[in-house]
């Protein structure tokens, strides 16, 4: 949905209450063993959502190597100041995953300190997800994983083109506060940054 710091971790979310996903499909806290398929699933979405801007080949390429690349999903499953979860289908396939993490987004005057927010850094869901209630669960839990680490607020950052992601956010309470210029090698892109007290 996001468009947050790789463009919208396990420990810490095991008392979250559990979410619940449509017939069909199932919740799982992704192992480094699903780096991989992540990986391919995350940059699948960013292409598909964001196919109408016309970036450079080897800056998107770079890009999402550096941002949506297996070592990089696998040094944040492992990592206790992320909490990810990944949506399967019956196959197994991943159709949609969510990261919480620490914020780093640029934050205006009067904005609480960055140590005691949460951000949430990506929500894709592919095509066959849409319209299932999947990414409401995954806002849900997001929300809530938040909250049990003690944040006052939950960030995110999205395309300020992206209107289909930021009515969701809205519908969520997500507010517009600020700007987050968001770079894809040459390109510069105009992100807002988006928050919802807890």
């Amino acid at each position: 949905q996001g468009h947050g710091d790789d463009r919208a971790g396990m420990a810490g979310a095991g008392r979250v209450r559990p979410m619940t996903v449509p017939s069909g499909f199932h919740i799982d806290v992704p192992s480094v063993a699903d780096a991989p398929a992540l990986s391919a699933m995350a940059q699948a979405s960013f292409n598909d959502t964001f196919a109408a801007i016309p970036y450079p080949p080897q800056d998107l390429a770079d890009f999402l190597e550096g941002a949506m690349g297996v070592a990089r999903y696998a040094a944040q499953i492992a990592d206790a100041d992320y909490a990810l979860r990944i949506v399967r289908d019956d196959a197994g396939a991943i159709i949609a995953f969510i990261k919480n993490g620490p914020n780093d987004l640029p934050m205006p005057a009067g904005e609480p300190p960055h140590s005691q927010t949460r951000e949430l850094h990506q929500l894709y869901v592919l095509p066959q997800g849409k319209g299932t209630g999947i990414a409401d669960a995954l806002m849900h839990w997001s929300m809530a994983e938040a909250r049990e680490r003690g944040a006052s607020a939950l960030y995110l950052s999205v395309f300020v083109e992206n209107l289909r992601a930021q009515k969701f956010y809205a519908r969520h309470g997500f507010v517009e506060i600020g700007k987050n210029p968001f770079r894809v090698g040459t390109v510069v892109d105009d992100d807002r940054v988006w928050k919802c007290a807890l």
